[in-house]
């Protein structure tokens, strides 16, 4: 009979290296995710509380009453203790109008399908060691997270580590830079667990705002990845200024950004008319949803919704734009849609009417044999959202229109409204089946944001 993984005792003595302040002097955030991997499972909750920052989730007296306070995440949270394997949560939440940036995750498995709600929320470790200003998750996996937000500071130091630093100062050196570049939000890519992150460089000659985002590894061990990022920024061309949206790809090997394109006369979807869209990535393709801008001769602009295509590619470099006209599926005219993809080679989009919505609506976008889109959009079976759900994350007339956050991971589209209502309604794609959630928002005052991703736990991961 083997061993019980609890009572194993093979692995190095974590807790006598945390103790030892010669040998905690010389452990790496990548040495420290790997004695996590590979201690004796019994001393990983006593080596957490060395590192770890508290989630600070009190419960409320009502929640004790109810026994609905929020569980913490800890090392031994395990989805299988013999591998050490974790669960991944999704949809996750960021919590950030206390700048403490505490995270939420939902764990679809881990009760009964009739008692799913508060208890399957988690607090797992929280983002409170980042740049100045970075925010946002715009994309999660394997891991690792895409933390974005903030201003790249050029030749100013700003508190990296605890220290005053200035990050890509090398880039910042060339005169041009800050004259190109300045005002680029700042990207992170970072381990939560292990609170090792990487800033990226700017981007050459670009702004790029609004910043969406994808992973993509290019190995079964999820070791090494690309990066694909999408934003929008204005150019000035013979005297006028014409707004372009970008996509780049960073390379975690060569560690540099490799691939670059834009197409012109775009937008991203307007903020506060619906929020940010996703992203999907389908071998070279990369679909996402914005805004085609109609410039007329009276100097007036007809906005067109759209979902916008880039190979990326060496051979092919297409961009592509086509118009979101659901022909056969909705009545009136819909907001610009959010791209998401749900499985590995589905795309989506999630849109509502653009006057006196009262539900949302999903449509699965066509692709060509190469992998483009062919402009059509196909009914989802039972793609519609219940109205009484879309009234629970819109409960008046006055909310009926307010943005919406989107996400997908494992095949569950989840929606979010950009407010301090505390629900979630998710789809999945496989069963066709709508279910809302609420999550434990604790105080009304709190401002939780939809993350695009998931959250996977896992010590070993290197930005």
């Amino acid at each position: 009979m083997s061993e019980s993984p609890w009572t194993d005792d093979n692995g190095p003595d974590i807790i006598e290296i945390l103790n030892n302040p010669n040998a905690r002097r010389f452990l790496t955030s990548e040495k420290l995710g790997l004695l996590f991997t590979r201690c004796p499972i019994y001393q990983l909750e006593a080596a957490w509380k060395h590192i770890a920052t508290a989630c600070k989730f009190p419960p409320t007296p009502t929640e004790i009453s109810k026994n609905e306070w929020l569980r913490h995440w800890t090392p031994v949270t395990f989805k299988d203790a013999a591998t050490r394997a974790y669960h991944r949560y999704s949809p996750f939440l960021l919590e950030t109008s206390t700048k403490l940036y505490y995270n939420i995750g939902f764990n679809l498995s881990s009760t009964h399908p009739k008692d799913r709600g508060i208890r399957n929320w988690t607090a797992l470790p929280p983002l409170n060691f980042l740049p100045p200003g970075v925010d946002r998750v715009i994309a999660g996996s394997a891991g690792l997270l895409v933390m974005e937000g903030g201003e790249q500071p050029g030749t100013k130091p700003i508190m990296l580590w605890d220290q005053p630093k200035t990050p890509n100062d090398k880039f910042w050196g060339n005169p041009q830079a800050k004259e190109q570049c300045g005002g680029q939000s700042i990207v992170c890519i970072t381990n939560p667990l292990t609170r090792e992150y990487l800033v990226l460089p700017p981007i050459p000659k670009r702004r790029m705002y609004g910043k969406i985002a994808k992973f993509v590894f290019s190995d079964t061990r999820r070791c090494n990845y690309h990066l694909i990022i999408a934003g929008w920024e204005t150019q000035r061309k013979k005297g006028r200024l014409s707004d372009i949206l970008s996509v780049v790809v960073y390379s975690s090997k060569k560690k540099s950004y490799i691939h670059a394109n834009y197409i012109e006369n775009a937008r991203p979807i307007p903020y506060f008319e619906s929020g940010r869209s996703g992203m999907a990535v389908i071998n070279y393709g990369v679909y996402f949803g914005g805004v085609r801008v109609l410039k007329k001769k009276n100097a007036e602009e007809l906005h067109i919704p759209a979902i916008y295509y880039f190979n990326i590619s060496d051979s092919r470099r297409q961009r592509l734009c086509f118009d979101f006209t659901l022909i056969n599926v909705a009545s009136r005219q819909v907001q610009a849609p959010k791209v998401v993809q749900a499985g590995p080679f589905r795309v989506f989009a999630v849109t509502r009417y653009a006057q006196l919505p009262t539900f949302i609506m999903l449509v699965e976008v066509e692709l060509t044999a190469c992998g483009s889109p062919s402009g059509n959009y196909n009914k989802v079976e039972s793609g519609t959202m219940p109205k009484e759900m879309y009234q629970q994350l819109f409960p008046s007339a006055a909310e009926a229109l307010l943005p919406y956050e989107v996400s997908s991971v494992d095949g569950r589209i989840a929606i979010k409204s950009l407010s301090s209502i505390n629900w979630v309604a998710t789809f999945d794609i496989n069963t066709h089946s709508w279910m809302v959630f609420q999550f434990p928002h604790q105080h009304e005052e709190r401002e939780f944001h939809l993350c695009d991703g998931c959250y996977e736990p896992v010590f070993a991961a290197r930005p």
